[in-house]
């Protein structure tokens, strides 16, 4: 072998291992930082007691989440691709961690909003960028690449939803919270170092695309982006649903029990229920990025919604022992093609990838941050049988919107 063939086969050698650290800081980093973010979710019935919240208030909480996160994804997307970075990674880690330990201060409405949206703001500055450095590191294998860092996301779900419920009923839980902010800040740094051994993205903007294309991928990714939203409402819908429910259900078994003891009674169950809807969605997300090949991807996100609506019916029907099972059933059915749609959106306008991941993100989950609030009204008017039935209509139509990708030929500069 020649000095040069040998010097390629070295470089190549270099760049699968600077790869592979890349996917595992990125992972590690979604595990952190999604399970920082089941925080509130998982522990709403107790933050409502600390900080005197009623159900609406707690409602319109959940929603500031997914708004602020949402709101806050597309604009630091737009931000890199412009400027080429990948430091707004690093940003998002430790503003998250610092949100959500500074949460164990929050004593009443305003303090936790501000508080929450700091961290909600970093968690979302996070995810757009990390996708794309993991799906552009892996292209030949988007969905699966797509699918392991959601996965490990959705790892970090489970963790929180099962932690943060018992950490926060115990005594001193709330005070204790500002112990995370220094492992966030040590997993940033480690993140910062595996980027520096990355190529500057200055120098390797895509090659500019025709307008015909360019105008049926926009298409092709406006048609995804309506499907994410209706994916995204049902999870906001469900995390409010569970505590309600779970709520309702304890509440029906020791009538004489106060707001506070029934609060604590049913935490550990939303954590459960949220666990293991989580724990769908990782199942679902990896099945999907490991079993769809590229350019395969139009079936499955008609079908899979379809076939998983049901699970969201029966929940009030079947009551807490069969709820586990179904909240795994209903994750995936909303969430499996999450990761490859983020995928294909970054397939379809390369030269806006972080915008594209972004929407279908925390961009769907902006506008997904009704949820809460929509089911909270559905509870009280309609009650649980009709606004679980709802919710899984909402599921079924996000299959029934990517109908329409059957008539779209999708293109792509494939040397972007």
């Amino acid at each position: 072998m020649n000095q040069e063939a040998t010097l390629a086969v070295t470089t190549e050698s270099t760049a699968k291992q600077t790869a592979v650290r890349v996917f595992g800081a990125l992972c590690l980093a979604h595990l952190v930082v999604d399970g920082l973010a089941t925080l509130l979710p998982a522990s709403l019935g107790l933050i409502e007691i600390r900080s005197q919240l009623t159900p609406e208030q707690a409602a319109w909480l959940l929603g500031l989440g997914s708004l602020t996160s949402g709101l806050a994804q597309p604009l630091c997307a737009l931000f890199s691709d412009r400027l080429r970075t990948r430091s707004l990674t690093v940003v998002g880690i430790l503003l998250g961690g610092i949100g959500f330990g500074l949460l164990g201060f929050a004593r009443n409405q305003i303090s936790l909003s501000l508080i929450y949206i700091l961290g909600m703001v970093g968690a979302g500055m996070f995810h757009p960028i990390a996708a794309t450095t993991v799906a552009q590191l892996h292209a030949n294998l988007r969905n699966l690449a797509a699918g392991g860092f959601f996965v490990a996301g959705m790892i970090g779900g489970v963790g929180g939803a099962l932690l943060w419920p018992r950490w926060l009923a115990g005594e001193s839980g709330f005070d204790r919270l500002p112990l995370i902010v220094l492992p966030c800040v040590l997993i940033a740094l480690f993140v910062r170092s595996s980027h520096e051994r990355l190529p500057s993205l200055k120098h390797q903007a895509p090659k500019p695309m025709d307008a015909s294309s360019l105008g049926k991928n926009w298409g092709a990714v406006c048609i995804l982006y309506g499907s994410s939203i209706l994916r995204h409402s049902v999870n906001t819908s469900l995390v409010y649903l569970f505590v309600r429910w779970t709520q309702q259900v304890v509440a029906s078994e020791h009538s004489h029990w106060s707001p506070a003891e029934i609060a604590r009674a049913a935490a550990p169950t939303v954590g459960n229920l949220n666990a293991m809807m989580i724990l769908g969605m990782a199942v679902g997300g990896m099945l999907a990025g490991s079993l769809i090949s590229p350019g395969r991807e139009k079936l499955p996100m008609i079908i899979v919604p379809l076939v998983f609506a049901p699970s969201v019916v029966l929940f009030p029907y079947l009551g807490i022992g069969w709820s586990y099972l179904l909240a795994v059933l209903a994750g995936a059915g909303f969430s499996a093609m999450i990761p490859v749609s983020i995928a294909l959106a970054q397939h379809l306008l390369p030269h806006r990838a972080n915008l594209a991941a972004s929407l279908m993100m925390g961009g769907a989950g902006m506008v997904a941050s009704v949820g809460p609030r929509c089911a909270e009204y559905g509870v009280t008017h309609f009650g649980f049988h009709a606004t679980f039935l709802l919710v899984a209509i909402v599921l079924a139509c996000s299959g029934l919107v990517c109908i329409a990708l059957c008539g779209t030929k999708i293109t792509c500069n494939q040397d972007a």
